[in-house]
């Protein structure tokens, strides 16, 4: 696999923060989760968190181990790599997403990465609303814990409410072509719920 490495001066995350990453297709958003991970791996105090549908998480290691060329299987046993699975269930999801968390605070180290692929609206995962619930609740944990946050967007594929409500609604940072920035659409937990989930227009359509 042949993947070009981003220039040496990648972006420098706040900690904590949430991140959506607006790329374009598997190769463009390799390039930037795989350095992400990366990063993780190559700092002794960090962890590292790989989120999504079944399956997805092992992948993306599976990726790391040949980006790196090196395997992972000592940083698993060790606690220090996670995987963790999103659930049909939303309560559950954020609970599968909150454990791995507490299970890094406790071992004590200084930053948590975490990259989350969570496909929007397929078959047996949360409906949309559920979906964008979980994205915002994200910033409220978050906050407790030393964790920087990548959510990966696919610009060519996911559906454009997906982008507006979830990527730029959600997250207070957006990345694109490498860059990091503030993200002035970002909507606070607090208000998101009252402001944009109460009222999505396809739940309107839906009331007799």
């Amino acid at each position: 696999m042949s993947i070009r490495r981003p220039a040496p001066d990648a972006p420098k995350f706040p900690v904590p923060s949430h991140v959506a990453l607006l790329h374009h297709g598997e190769a463009d958003l390799r390039v930037a989760a795989l350095e992400f991970m990366r990063e993780a791996v190559d700092r002794s105090d960090e962890a590292l968190l790989c989120f999504g549908e079944p399956g997805v998480g092992e992948r993306l290691l599976r990726d790391l181990e040949l980006y790196m060329g090196r395997e992972l299987s000592a940083d698993r046993r060790a606690g220090r790599i996670l995987v963790g699975e999103a659930n049909p269930d939303v309560d559950q999801q954020l609970e599968n997403f909150i454990a791995p968390l507490e299970a890094f605070r406790a071992s004590g180290y200084a930053l948590v990465r975490f990259i989350g692929i969570v496909a929007w609206n397929v078959r047996n995962f949360p409906p949309p609303e559920d979906f964008l619930w979980f994205e915002s609740k994200m910033n409220e944990v978050m906050a407790g814990f030393p964790v920087v946050g990548l959510c990966p967007y696919d610009l060519g594929r996911i559906p454009v409410r997906a982008v507006a409500y979830g990527a730029l609604e959600t997250h207070p940072f957006v990345m694109s072509d490498g860059v990091l920035r503030d993200n002035p659409q970002f909507i606070p937990p607090d208000r998101y719920l009252r402001e944009r989930l109460l009222g999505l227009p396809w739940l309107e359509s839906e009331e007799p």
